[in-house]
């Protein structure tokens, strides 16, 4: 690497140190990011402070860094970062009340579907297919439209009797979106 990019590089470093230094949240959590790989201590402690700045990433991920060992803790900062209007952490929630509390998880995934999360909207379909065929289905369509590649799968599965060629087509945008176990249900039907 050349001596001008080092220099650069130390240069913006800096200015985010200074900024973080000055209490600016993203820039915490832009140290946070590019120490992980250097120093994971110091990165966790970029990431607590930007978390405890408002930041809602860095709310997910010391919310995630801490699900191991304290999970009280971890809900609480994965809470505070959907409240936040962050996706991610809205679909952990959901993933961790799925068990426990469908109902709470499902307010949850439609909080991120809202936000036009395809992970959310096939997790609903998902939840509803056992129980409300319409329903999961309509949540399938959506996260199809979103581009998602196992939505389009099980939407293939639901649709194969009534509509063989849409199921069909359903199966090849899959397998072209890399979802094998529709590559592996095409080439079984050859």
């Amino acid at each position: 690497m050349g001596l001008i990019k080092k220099a650069s590089r130390r240069t913006l470093r800096r200015r985010y140190e200074a900024a973080a230094e000055a209490g600016d949240a993203d820039a915490m959590l832009f140290l946070g990011t590019v120490t992980a790989n250097d120093d994971a201590a110091v990165s966790r402690e970029w990431f607590r402070r930007a978390a405890e700045g408002g930041n809602p990433h860095a709310m997910y991920i010391v919310g995630l860094y801490l699900e191991p060992h304290d999970r009280v803790a971890s809900r609480s900062w994965l809470e505070r970062a959907a409240d936040r209007q962050h996706v991610d952490a809205m679909i952990k929630l959901g993933v961790l009340d799925q068990a426990t509390d469908p109902a709470a998880a499902r307010r949850r995934y439609e909080q991120a579907a809202a936000r036009r999360s395809a992970i959310a909207m096939f997790n609903l379909g998902l939840m509803h297919e056992p129980t409300d065929r319409a329903t999961a289905i309509d949540w399938y369509e959506q996260a199809v439209e979103a581009g998602d590649a196992d939505a389009m799968f099980n939407l293939a599965k639901l649709v194969e009797a009534t509509e063989p060629a849409r199921a069909r087509a359903l199966l090849e945008q899959a397998a072209a979106g890399g979802q094998s176990e529709a590559r592996e249900r095409l080439a079984s039907a050859q």
